[in-house]
């Protein structure tokens, strides 16, 4: 069964059989250097995640903290993309390769990409399995046994050297975290059907990695709390209850489309069961693959970006867990079943955290700027939701995808529209920093991907 995982893998990243490769296909360098073969990687390791049933943010760090050791793999081929050291913060450990030792670095960015992964999530055997093969196809594309080893050793320093760093920030310490109900009106309270409690409650603690603190791009926050029937907030409520009252196909795909609840429990009767579904930063990292496809981009251009879309959502969520429980908002469910309609449903199953501001909106943005701001086409179809059961969408730049994404949240009767709106600009303004501090700095990328 093993050996039957190592050749479909073989297949879906070469395009030939295991055979054919072992026997014929020598140039290692050709088939290593694919950037298609990282796509896949990180595609792998989505879907680790997704059956991992790891929470949006957790899966955010995740994300950032692997695709960040395969940049710095790279970032010692100096032609192409530079260190992250010193614009990161606190990155400073990432060990420098031996002198006179032939290194093939896209294999070694992929040791260190997965190894990283493997020690961030659970499925040790699954990522184990992923590693393994992409050593297998290393080793039957004919690359040399020194450079292979040279390679596999260099991959796995760096990624011990990041999962070292990613040790100091604070995430420990946020395990196990409760949440204080405060009771008040205004403030959120568990939701149904599951009455989960709140989230991550301590996430705003977790140190960033391109912002100065979580608080760096406050929104302008809520209008305040208010059960008069001519308050700003009031209308609020009742813009998503007529919204979802008045749902058309169209806006109900949409809503569907970017769900990505993790963790999706359904009632019927006296059963209970659970879904699990792509978290939102894992929907962005296959958006992401699209459009370096789409784009030629080669293998250093692919991790480049991957880094950079993770780091801003891995920012932006830090940012919007500290908007969320700064303001502690109600939720639509709640604030319409207890002050306009006992008996409405939004059209979504509302996250258990609380509302102010839209954490999908938020990530949606950095993830804009920065994939807007590397490749000049962004047209791209979205066919990551099949597995879901969702149509294709196709979308003429990443913003008119980040700007659905807002919206499918009030279309979903989860947010209010105010909050996706002010939580894309939030994103805007952290895939700014991302653009500014990472990409606009490395003379390469400036050079040739930002004309």
């Amino acid at each position: 069964m093993k050996r039957f995982g190592y050749l479909i893998l073989l297949i879906l990243f070469t395009g030939t059989s295991f055979l054919s490769c072992k026997s014929k296909n020598k140039d290692y360098v050709k088939v290593m250097h694919d950037p298609a073969l990282y796509i896949q990687l990180v595609h792998r390791l989505n879907y680790v995640v997704i059956y991992d049933i790891f929470t949006p943010p957790v899966a955010a760090r995740i994300f950032a903290y692997s695709n960040l050791a395969a940049l710095e793999v790279l970032s010692n081929k100096n032609a192409h993309v530079n260190t992250l050291t010193g614009k990161i913060n606190g990155l400073n450990n990432i060990p420098p390769p031996v002198q006179n030792k032939k290194i093939d670095y896209p294999f070694a960015s992929m040791i260190a990409l997965t190894k990283v992964g493997k020690q961030l999530t659970f499925s040790d055997d699954t990522m184990q399995h992923i590693i393994d093969s992409v050593k297998l196809l290393a080793q039957n594309s004919g690359m040399p046994d020194d450079i292979f080893s040279n390679s596999v050793n260099y991959g796995e320093q760096v990624a011990d050297s990041v999962i070292s760093w990613s040790k100091s920030d604070n995430y420990a310490k946020t395990r196990g975290a409760r949440f204080a109900l405060t009771n008040k009106e205004g403030d959120w309270t568990p939701t149904p059907p599951g009455y989960f409690s709140a989230v991550e409650p301590l996430w705003k603690t977790i140190r960033c990695t391109v912002m100065d603190s979580a608080n760096m791009f406050p929104p302008e926050g809520p209008p305040p709390f208010s059960k008069d029937t001519s308050s700003t907030f009031y209308k609020m409520a009742k813009d998503v209850q007529y919204t979802i009252n008045h749902l058309d196909s169209t806006k109900m795909w949409i809503a569907n489309f970017w769900d990505c609840n993790n963790f999706k429990l359904h009632i019927s009767g006296h059963a209970m069961y659970a879904t699990k579904e792509m978290s939102p930063v894992g929907h962005w990292m296959e958006i992401t693959g699209t459009i370096c496809k789409n784009n030629n981009a080669d293998f250093y251009k692919t991790v480049y970006a991957y880094t950079g879309v993770s780091l801003g959502i891995n920012d932006a969520f830090i940012c919007c867990w500290y908007t969320k429980y700064k303001y502690d908002v109600i939720r639509p469910e709640t604030y319409i079943n207890r002050y306009i309609d006992p008996n409405w449903m939004p059209y979504l199953q509302t996250p258990p955290f609380p509302e102010y501001n839209s954490a999908h909106s938020t990530i949606s943005a950095s993830a804009d700027v920065v994939l807007s701001s590397l490749f000049k086409n962004t047209t791209f179809k979205d066919s990551s939701e099949r597995p879901w059961g969702w149509p294709d969408r196709h979308f003429k730049n990443v913003d008119e995808a980040a700007i659905e994404v807002s919206y499918s949240r009030f279309y979903g009767g989860i947010h209010y529209r105010k909050s996706v709106l002010d939580a894309y600009e939030q994103g805007k303004k952290i895939g700014g920093l991302v653009i500014h501090k990472l990409i606009l700095n490395d003379p390469v990328l400036k050079m040739v991907s930002l004309k």
